[in-house]
C-alpha cells in the first residue's frame, strides 16, 4: 500500500472494521462466489487483513464479514452496479470495482455507470488514491 495513501488515512478521522479474521475472508469469499461473483481479488485481500473496510469522510471501502455499512457482502447486495464487477467501495460520486472478466479495478460513475479510470489487477494503490480523491 502506498505511503501516500496511509498518510492520507493518518491525518484522517477514520471508521475501521474489525480485525479480519482468516476464516472471515474464506466465508466473504464462497459467499461472494456463490452470488454469482468473483472472489476478492488478491492484492485486495491483503489490504482488507491491514484495514478491514474504511469509512473516511464519504469514502466507503468495504470489508470482510463486518456487521454494518462496510460489509462487501451485503454493499455487493444491496447497491446498484455494472455487470461482473465486484463493488469494493464508493465515494460521493463513483464506484470502485473489481471487473472480474477483464481484472482490473475500476473507478465507474455512480449515475451512468461509464467507466471512468481503469487500474491493472496489480495497481490497487492507484484505484484507491482516486477514490479517496488523493
Amino acid at each position: 500500500m502506498s505511503q501516500k495513501f496511509i498518510s492520507y488515512l493518518q491525518k484522517q478521522k477514520f471508521k475501521q472494521g474489525e480485525t479480519l479474521e482468516s476464516e472471515a475472508l474464506i466465508v466473504a469469499q464462497k459467499v461472494l462466489y456463490n452470488m454469482g461473483l468473483s472472489f476478492i481479488p488478491d492484492a485486495y485481500g491483503k489490504f482488507l487483513k491491514q484495514h478491514n473496510g474504511i469509512k473516511a469522510g464519504d469514502c466507503y471501502l468495504f470489508g470482510a464479514t463486518v456487521d454494518d455499512d462496510l460489509d462487501i457482502i451485503d454493499q455487493n447486495k444491496l447497491m446498484r452496479k455494472p455487470d461482473n464487477t465486484l463493488l469494493l467501495g464508493y465515494n460521493d460520486f463513483d464506484l470502485l470495482c473489481y471487473n472480474f472478466k477483464q481484472k482490473n479495478y475500476q473507478i465507474v460513475d455512480r449515475n451512468d455507470w461509464k467507466v471512468l479510470e481503469t487500474y491493472d489487477e496489480n495497481d490497487l494503490d492507484d484505484a484507491l488514491l482516486h477514490i479517496f480523491n488523493i
